[in-house]
């Protein structure tokens, strides 16, 4: 404990030099331009493919097109004129909003995606050479810049999670440099991320309070300040999470409710959050069943070789772990897509404490393991690189257009700009700069699209047919007429279009 104040004493007597020596450190600045031009190639090289793995980039791009344009963040895809905040509670990504008015384009928001995780390694790299040295910071920077979970969320284009990064890096960065109002501002932020963010903001308020009463009878530190500070952020963020998910989504939501209740209900028909409640005790039972989660776990450790358990910082997973384990949603459970990406900096900032702490230990072992880790969370990443997403970066073929790539774009000619288009997930990210686009057959109130393009590459279980067929049937009473069908050449995968008389 009296080492650990003489840290704190340090860190915070730091001469204003000393700090801007900190922001001006050139391999922190490098590693993360490095780590901003890796993912750049990885999610570019996507976008080249016209490999869209889900209607999210979609989804993203309307919402943040409508702040743009200096209106409501209206998702078609969801329904005609649903407001993006009856889904998720996500108004920061109007941040994104005056780039995409400049460049507007679904490659604004993958680039701004790369630019978020490579800001998040300034902080890391900051505390991790504050904490342990130069050394040691370009290691643990390599391997937080490469860690898998930025891998697969950039693999799957954008989400507003990516906002959430850097946020919570900096949160951190400030609370481990006793920087307690700049940690809370920070914290709170996130609530404007997403919604499920709430019980991470408490839990940084706990701890932050927590630490503040443990260091109450040291005369020379702040602790009543932290204290105060922490309760503050753990109500703020307690209360608005509860304003958010029972007034403010169901007022934008249609159907006057938050619709992932679901998350926790054994019945989607009963996603009310009295059968989310209920089903608790028995979703306890099962939270570490199938073994996709213990993997999940697993590798989340082997990050840092097992050392963040050590800190209370690894509290900050809790929340997120929870209510994915929870659900009965197996997409949540594994190392797919982009909900591991906020761990990320959380694994780390912990790690930097962890290691601190064990390298004062009185086990020579404890403190050859604690010498260790840097380096061998550094080779762990890199080797990471070999089987997650990152690999396809040396690969020429992933930056080779589709066969179809040609045919892509004859189909794509034929819709006029400003004309509203319901299509699958084949060329939805291609539509929305300069198109309504909706989700095919999911229109009502008598919204009837000018074109119906489909892929029957894109998820379809059976062959779609004739595209004016299938439109009249999706809209009844409609007339329809194919102006576009590969299928009549031969090709039964081609694309089909057609176009509202």
């Amino acid at each position: 404990m009296a080492d650990e104040r003489r840290d704190d004493m340090r860190w915070r007597k730091t001469g204003a030099g000393t700090r801007r020596s900190e922001w001006a450190w050139w391999p922190m600045w490098n590693l993360a331009i490095l780590v901003f031009c890796a993912y750049c190639a990885l999610s570019l090289g996507r976008w080249r493919r016209q490999s869209a793995p889900s209607w999210d980039l979609a989804i993203f791009e309307q919402a943040i097109k409508g702040y743009a344009y200096l209106g409501a963040p209206i998702i078609d895809i969801k329904g005609p004129g649903f407001n993006q905040l009856g889904d998720h509670f996500s108004p920061l990504l109007a941040v994104i909003a005056p780039f995409y008015r400049m460049f507007p384009s679904p490659v604004t928001l993958l680039i701004a995606q790369c630019v978020l995780i490579a800001i998040s390694v300034v902080p890391v790299m900051m505390v991790a050479r504050r904490f342990l040295g130069s050394i040691t910071a370009v290691l643990l920077g390599i391997a937080y810049g490469v860690s898998w979970g930025f891998q697969t969320g950039v693999d799957v284009q954008f989400h507003e999670y990516a906002l959430a990064v850097p946020l919570l890096a900096f949160a951190m960065w400030a609370f481990l440099t006793h920087r307690w109002v700049t940690s809370c501002v920070l914290t709170l932020l996130l609530l404007g991320v997403k919604e499920d963010l709430g019980l991470t903001v408490v839990t940084l308020g706990v701890l932050m309070a927590a630490r503040g009463v443990r260091r109450w009878s040291d005369p020379d530190e702040d602790a009543g300040k932290q204290v105060v500070v922490g309760a503050v952020t753990a109500m703020v963020g307690a209360i608005a999470t509860a304003v958010i998910l029972l007034v403010v989504i169901p007022a934008f939501n249609p159907d006057g409710k938050w619709d992932y209740w679901v998350r926790l209900s054994p019945d989607s028909e009963q996603a009310s959050i009295g059968a989310a409640l209920g089903n608790i005790p028995h979703l306890l039972l099962t939270l570490f069943e199938p073994a996709q989660k213990v993997n999940t776990l697993v590798l989340l450790a082997a990050l840092c070789i097992g050392c963040c358990v050590v800190s209370p910082i690894a509290l900050l997973a809790l929340p997120t772990l929870l209510w994915r384990f929870l659900s009965p949603n197996d997409a949540y459970w594994g190392t797919g897509w982009h909900y591991s990406m906020i761990l990320m900096p959380i694994i780390f900032m912990a790690t930097i404490n962890a290691v601190c702490k064990l390298r004062r230990s009185v086990s020579p072992k404890v403190r050859a393991y604690a010498r260790a880790v840097p380096a061998l969370a550094c080779v762990f990443g890199l080797i990471t690189c070999l089987v997650f997403p990152l690999k396809n970066v040396m690969d020429p073929s992933s930056y080779e257009p589709p066969p179809r790539a040609s045919e892509a774009a004859i189909v794509l000619a034929l819709i006029p700009d400003s004309t509203s288009v319901a299509t699958d997930t084949g060329l939805i990210t291609r539509l929305v700069t300069h198109h309504t686009v909706y989700w095919n057959g999911s229109l009502s109130d008598g919204v009837v699209p000018d074109y119906l393009l489909i892929d029957p590459q894109a998820g379809w279980s059976s062959d779609p047919g004739d595209p004016a067929a299938l439109a009249e049937s999706y809209y009844p009473g409609t007339s329809f007429t194919t102006i576009y069908d590969e299928n009549t050449s031969g090709d039964p995968h081609g694309y089909r279009l057609a176009k509202h008389e």
